[in-house]
């Protein structure tokens, strides 16, 4: 995950799953479309979530 700059916001997103309950992860973006992008290409390297469905609105923290 990259280092948290000062004009980067940090999002929460809920990650769906088909084997285990819904988990919230923290990510970090300018707009609500960066964090999402950021969840959904870090989902499996970085937070190890191999069974992902869905991905939620993202929240800001």
């Amino acid at each position: 995950m990259r280092a948290l700059r000062s004009h980067q916001i940090q999002w929460s997103v809920t990650i769906t799953r088909k084997y285990h309950p819904p988990r919230k992860i923290r990510v970090f973006g300018r707009t609500p479309a960066e964090a999402l992008l950021g969840a959904v290409s870090s989902v499996r390297e970085v937070w190890g979530i191999w069974d992902a469905k869905s991905f939620g609105v993202p929240e800001r923290k």
